[in-house]
């Protein structure tokens, strides 16, 4: 069995209400860091260009974003403990062999735990990526902040 073997309508069918519910809310955390990512980006990008004027919205706008930023990474902080929690919350179904009578139990506990870590593995690859991006979009602003001072 690879992940290959797998395709997203069977996964998604053998998935759990726990697990469904997650994969959306991790698809929510992924959007919004997305676009607040983007909205620091642009924000200094705009502030750069209006570095020669020296406006009084500069000091304002870096307080805003490095709030944002802190809101992004407590958001990130809760997913990752949400997902821990569903993960432990998951092992426990990976047990449960009732129909399958003519199988060796341990064959079907493998199984259903294998199928968890190939369900898992890629929301670490996507927290990963995710803290990527909010750390480039915080070095970013703390470097710009550098600059002006």
């Amino acid at each position: 069995m690879s992940i290959a073997d797998f395709d997203f309508r069977s996964v998604w069918l053998n998935l759990s209400l726990i697990n469904r519910l997650f994969f959306l809310c991790f698809c929510g955390v992924s959007i919004y860091t997305l676009s607040v990512c983007l909205y620091v980006l642009f924000h200094l990008h705009s502030l750069k260009k209006q570095t020669a004027n020296k406006n009084a919205t500069a000091p304002s706008l870096l307080v805003t974003v490095n709030r944002r930023l802190a809101n992004l990474r407590q958001l990130h902080l809760f997913a990752l403990y949400l997902f821990g929690f569903c993960i432990m919350v998951s092992i426990p179904s990976a047990f449960v062999t009732l129909g399958a009578s003519k199988t060796v139990p341990v064959g079907s506990y493998i199984q259903g735990i294998t199928f968890l870590f190939y369900f898992d593995a890629p929301f670490f690859l996507g927290f990963s990526l995710l803290h990527f991006l909010q750390w480039v979009a915080s070095v970013r602003v703390d470097s710009f902040a550098r600059q002006r001072n």
